[in-house]
């Protein structure tokens, strides 16, 4: 029986809204699941929280000292994980801006930070 063959995705042709405010080189943009917010980080030491259909930043993060390389975002969208040249995970209250904790221990910048599913953890990874 042969395995039934799954059409490939239809990209947009035109761009639909540019996100401007960030003051340098965005490193990365997470989606929530369901598409209607995103998170972007970058060089301005910055996480910005966007309405990407309506084209406007809803809330600015700061506390990092140096770039925001990744982010990532709990299963109920009221915590996120940030990371970068700090050498630290930041853990984030969404509503509010606040730094809840920082995780120290890398002896390097940490490059990715991602949520353990249904649950509260983060892990970043850093190479060296």
């Amino acid at each position: 029986m042969p395995a039934e063959q799954v059409p490939a995705p239809v990209l947009p042709q035109q761009l639909a809204t540019t996100l401007t405010g960030h003051d340098g080189a965005v490193l990365n943009v997470k989606f929530n699941p369901k598409g209607t917010y995103c998170l972007s980080c970058g060089k301005d030491r910055t996480l910005r929280l966007w309405n990407p259909h309506k084209g406007f930043c809803i809330k600015t993060y700061t506390g990092h000292g140096y770039e925001v390389r990744d982010v990532s975002v709990s299963s109920d969208n009221s915590q996120m994980a940030s990371v970068g040249g700090d050498k630290q995970v930041f853990l984030w209250d969404v509503a509010s801006g606040q730094v809840i904790r920082k995780f120290r221990g890398h002896e390097a910048k940490v490059n990715a930070v991602s949520n353990k599913p249904q649950t509260q953890q983060a892990a970043g990874v850093q190479h060296l």
